[in-house]
Formats: structure tokens, C-alpha cells, sequence
């Protein structure tokens, strides 16, 4: 394995553990303010744990491929994930960079489970991901959709926002690694152009797929499609 792959997978790991190492940071800081009743205080205290816990997965998650991994292949963990259960935590994890730029998050899904053939950590990685974009690329006061649906074979996520959107001669270039669009280095908007290559990545070594339709200035919406799985409760 040479040098300038070493470096890629570095890269990425870090911008993996970014996530919710800002969002721990971010509720940190809401804490300091002091200004909160007990109730909601609880609410950052238990989601600080959550992200936590998700980042220690992630350091082990880390430890388990590099002794796992021949050859650059890694063996796949065959666990799944209740998505109608985690997405509420990746809303929550990223709601004080929404907050920050007034964007609303709205959810709708089943209120029953809804299984995926995908890691939990996995899920994370794809979902956050596109969630942080859809928010960090959006406009003041802007909103994000998300919207799930499951169709038997296989779970439907799609991500819509009311964002910058992405033109068009641009669409094919997103899933590069280290590409970043135009209007977010215009904007100054921080990003190291690996999140959506990363998930892209995972998601079809899981059989599943991505797409990405946008409208520039208008919107943009990313379709995940994750492979059903079957739980005997």
C-alpha cells in the first residue's frame, strides 16, 4: 500500500470522527450558557453521551478493519439498524449547527422499525454526513426534509433541502474524493470534499445506491437506497 493511500484513508477517518466530536463540542458550549431547565439540560447531557458512545464505535470500528483488512478489503459486519430509531439521534447530534444557521429539520417515517442490512456506524457515517450538508449548504431560515420509506426489499432515505443547490456540469463530480463545489469555496462554507465519496462508498459495497437530483439556488436532494433487512420480533 503506498504513501498517497495511507494518507486518503487517514483523511477520511478524520473527517468521520469530526462529526460528532463538533457535536459534543456544540453542546458543551449550550451547556456553559446556563440558561436551560432541567428538562433540556438532561436532553444535551444524554445526547453528549450518545455522541460519545458513537465515537468511541467509531475509534473501534477503526481498530477492528485495520486488524481485519488484507489487501485494502475489510470484512463486513453482518449487523443491521433500526433507522426509524437512530435517525431521531443523528437530528439531534447536528441540531446546534442547525440552530445556529436557523434551519429546520422536519422528519417523516413510520412509527414502527424499520431495519437496514448496515451497521449502525455505518448508517451514521452515510446519513450525517448528508444530513451536516444539507444544513452547512442550505439558506438562513432554510429547511431540511427527510423522509423515509420502507419498501420491502429496501429502505428509502431521501434528504431534501431549500438550499445553494449544485449546477449541474458538477452533479458527477460530488462523489470524488476532494472535490468541492464552486459556490461552497465562493461561500467559505469548511468541508474537506471527502463526506459524500465516503458515503457513496459505503453504501454500495452494501449493494445499495445514491443519487443526487438538484435545482441551483433552489434545492437539492440526495435518494439513499439501503438493503431491507427482515427482523423476527
Amino acid at each position: 500500500m503506498n504513501n498517497d493511500i495511507d494518507i486518503t484513508n487517514i483523511r477520511g477517518i478524520v473527517h468521520d470522527l469530526k462529526t460528532p466530536i463538533t457535536s459534543i463540542i456544540g453542546f458543551i458550549e449550550l451547556l456553559k450558557i446556563n440558561t436551560h431547565d432541567q428538562k433540556t439540560t438532561q436532553e444535551f447531557y444524554d445526547i453528549i453521551a450518545s455522541e460519545s458512545n458513537r465515537l468511541l464505535k467509531m475509534v473501534n470500528d477503526i481498530l477492528y478493519a485495520s486488524k481485519n483488512s488484507t489487501s485494502g478489503s475489510i470484512e463486513k459486519n453482518k449487523d443491521i439498524c433500526n433507522i426509524n430509531v437512530e435517525i431521531h439521534k443523528y437530528i439531534k447530534s447536528l441540531s446546534p449547527l442547525a440552530e445556529k444557521s436557523s434551519v429546520s429539520i422536519s422528519l417523516n417515517t413510520s412509527s414502527g422499525n424499520v431495519y437496514v442490512s448496515m451497521p449502525e456506524i455505518k448508517v451514521a457515517r452515510i446519513l450525517t454526513n448528508i444530513i451536516e450538508n444539507a444544513i452547512k449548504y442550505n439558506k438562513e431560515k432554510g429547511k431540511v426534509f427527510i423522509d423515509i420509506q420502507d419498501e420491502s426489499d429496501q429502505v428509502v432515505v431521501k434528504i431534501k433541502d431549500t438550499g445553494i443547490g449544485i449546477s449541474q456540469d458538477e452533479i458527477d463530480k460530488i462523489f470524488n474524493r476532494y472535490y468541492r463545489a464552486k459556490n461552497s469555496q465562493r461561500l467559505g462554507i469548511e468541508g474537506s470534499g471527502l463526506g459524500l465519496a465516503i458515503a457513496k462508498d459505503i453504501v454500495e459495497s452494501y449493494n445499495g445506491n445514491i443519487k443526487v437530483h438538484s435545482y441551483p439556488g433552489e434545492s437539492t436532494e440526495f435518494i439513499i437506497t439501503f438493503p431491507s433487512a427482515q427482523v423476527k420480533i
